[in-house]
């Protein structure tokens, strides 16, 4: 103890300390929520933090408050952040578990930041800038299947990661013993990461070990480092199930017990308690207001509709993404995937050529969807256009976690201080014979995520008009592709129909009859609106019905202007979409007319039956919105409504 930096002494106790007044003010009222306290673990922080630069950067977990004191110093932004206060450090929108600060992240969902600190890393990497990411996760957090992406993905790209696990011997209330089995150090190993071993009573050595795992991960290589340690504190303000006597143990034997025994230490306290106490007395208690915070960063455009002429080239959709994205990467982007290094070139050959011509902008991934879309998003806080291709839209699911509590909520629980301009694009649907796990479109399920815009690509127009205009957004964006449009040829209009466009990003098409006034509506995307286009000459035969086709390209937030414009002139519509129909994008197509009262004379939403898709071509299409499909059930309705 004598041999240690009193600073650094001074740092842990106070930690503990401001922990210890989050506790005092929760049983006072003056917190919301709940709150993990490190006490007993907050060597861990010191002995890490203390070897990091102010470009190094933290990604943390719910039990972070020692992190985010050890790396930025900002404890009174933190007391305040506690308390809800706009002077917090996320303005008290994220409180206890949502921290952000230059150099500092942390989030409440278990090991969901592990990849997106593989990214910050590899951006590190690319730019030869010497700094490093450093992931702190709990054993018990080595249950979650993203933490091995991690490892995995930051070991094959050799970026300077130090995976920090802070082992306290339970998951919540749940003994290592029956939550974590074999060897936690060996899982590291098994990785080909280096590993190194300490624990928080023997502090000479473990500020040792912590300094030889950094100095190794800033040489350019990842590493993880196995904390032994003891929370004295319950999980969170709950009951604290565990044996008394083992608690007694771990306190009588706690280094900053035992250091405040010294009076120089005691001295410390007084004054940090005091430096709390003339923080707690002068707070202005300003809170944030709904208007300062009720915002997105979603392209709402005006309801205005200025329609204009629109040619498409002559090319293969394929060819036209290919070249889209292509013009992403001249200008800077970083690309992600399974598959698609040249001379492969992804599952589609979207990529193709890719990677040869931009070598440290294109890298591939394992299979490991979160983990890949995880280091999508650390690069794109890092400032850099990110896209992720995922080789199937049914394998979207294992994105999930990393959209739905990383990517879309960072902008708003980190107070607006950071975005995630992040793009995960990925080919969807059916009607190639793939069956059940290759042929869904699962859109639906994502079109609901608030602050994430959902694009649908058709081969309806071509798809540069969009990509392009992604550049303009900060927000995090799904590209939804289609397999069978690929190897399309982009549409071009003939003498009974014209394409039109709206005059604004990411505006609807419109394919309207030549000189024939309308009498249906027909609303549709990506590769479903191509196969109405080419089929409106058999719609008609088989219904006696005029179509205008609509096909919206923002799923989300959707923009109904045209939709309404095409209404007024119909009074009927018909919605196809590519999922099935139930709680989907018809349904919230048809809530927005009912709501403007502009109440169609009929009205019929179609999608694919609610049930796998099969394998069988006979019986594929049978459940998803063929031509044949479309026209039977608008004839089994329009009859019974007639």
């Amino acid at each position: 103890i004598s041999n240690i930096d009193k600073k650094l002494v001074k740092e842990a106790l106070l930690i503990r300390l401001v922990e210890e007044t989050f506790l005092k003010l929760f049983s006072e009222g003056q917190m919301n929520g709940t709150v993990h306290t490190c006490v007993g673990q907050e060597f861990s922080a010191v002995a890490i933090c203390k070897n990091l630069n102010d470009d190094d950067w933290v990604t943390s977990n719910h039990r972070c408050h020692g992190h985010f004191i050890s790396k930025t110093g900002k404890w009174k932004s933190l007391i305040d952040e506690l308390m809800g206060l706009k002077s917090g450090v996320s303005k008290g929108i994220g409180s206890s578990q949502h921290l952000y600060s230059k150099g500092f992240l942390s989030n409440g969902i278990q090991g969901s930041l592990v990849p997106v600190g593989t990214g910050i890393a590899l951006f590190n990497k690319i730019n030869s800038n010497k700094n490093i990411a450093v992931s702190f996760i709990g054993e018990g957090t080595l249950g979650e299947g993203s933490v091995y992406e991690a490892f995995n993905l930051s070991s094959l790209h050799k970026v300077p990661q130090l995976f920090v696990c802070e082992n306290n011997f339970y998951s919540q209330s749940t003994p290592q013993k029956f939550s974590v089995s074999g060897s936690i150090s060996q899982r590291a190993k098994s990785f080909g990461i280096k590993v190194f071993e300490c624990d928080t009573w023997n502090l000479e050595n473990l500020f040792k070990v912590t300094k030889e795992a950094v100095e190794f991960v800033r040489k350019g290589r990842p590493a993880f480092i196995n904390i032994y340690t003891y929370r004295l504190n319950a999980h969170s303000k709950g009951d604290d199930d565990r044996n008394t006597a083992e608690i007694n143990f771990f306190y009588e034997n706690d280094p900053l017990v035992n250091l405040l025994k010294m009076d120089s230490i005691q001295k410390y306290k007084l004054e940090i308690q005091d430096d709390i106490k003339k923080h707690l007395d002068n707070l202005e208690k300003h809170y944030i207001d709904e208007d300062e915070y009720c915002f997105d960063q979603l392209p709402r455009t005006s309801k205005k509709v200025e329609l204009i002429d629109y040619t498409n080239e002559n090319k293969r959709m394929l060819v036209a993404l290919n070249e889209a994205y292509y013009h992403e990467l001249e200008n800077g982007a970083f690309m992600i995937g399974e598959d698609i290094m040249d001379p492969y070139g992804g599952a589609f050959k979207v990529t193709k050529g890719f990677s040869s011509n931009f070598p440290e902008q294109v890298y591939y991934s394992s299979i490991s969807e979160s983990g890949m879309t995880g280091i999508a998003i650390g690069m794109s806080l890092m400032g850099v256009k990110s896209f992720v291709e995922i080789m199937f839209g049914d394998f979207l699911a294992l994105t999930f976690d990393q959209i739905i509590n990383n990517a879309s909520k960072m902008y708003h629980m980190y107070a607006f201080q950071n975005s995630a301009p992040i793009r995960i694009r990925t080919p969807m649907g059916g009607k190639r014979g793939y069956g059940p796990t290759h042929s869904q479109s699962l859109e639906k399920f994502f079109v609901g995520i608030d602050n994430v815009m959902v694009l649908a690509l058709s081969s309806l127009i071509n798809p540069k008009k969009f990509i392009r205009s992604l550049s303009n957004l900060e927000c995090p964006v799904l590209i939804i592709e289609n397999k069978l449009d690929y190897g399309k040829m982009l549409w071009v209009e003939n003498s009974f129909y014209t394409l039109k466009i709206e005059d604004k990003p990411f505006g609807a098409a419109l394919i309207t009859p030549n000189k024939i006034k309308p009498t249906i509506t027909i609303v549709s995307y990506g590769e479903s609106a191509r196969h109405i286009a080419d089929n409106l000459d058999i719609f008609f035969e088989e219904t006696d019905q005029i179509a205008e086709l609509v096909c919206i390209s923002k799923l989300h937030p959707i923009d109904m202007s045209l939709i309404f414009n095409s209404l007024d002139k119909t009074k009927k519509i018909l919605i196809v979409e590519d999922g099935s129909k139930d709680f989907g994008i018809g349904s919230e197509i048809l809530s927005n007319i009912m709501e403007s009262n502009q109440i169609p004379d009929f009205s019929l939403k179609i999608g694919a039956r609610p049930y796998p898709i099969p394998s069988v071509t006979s019986l594929e299409k049978k459940l998803l919105p063929f031509m044949e499909v479309i026209c039977d059930e608008f004839l089994k309705k329009y009859k019974r409504d007639s």
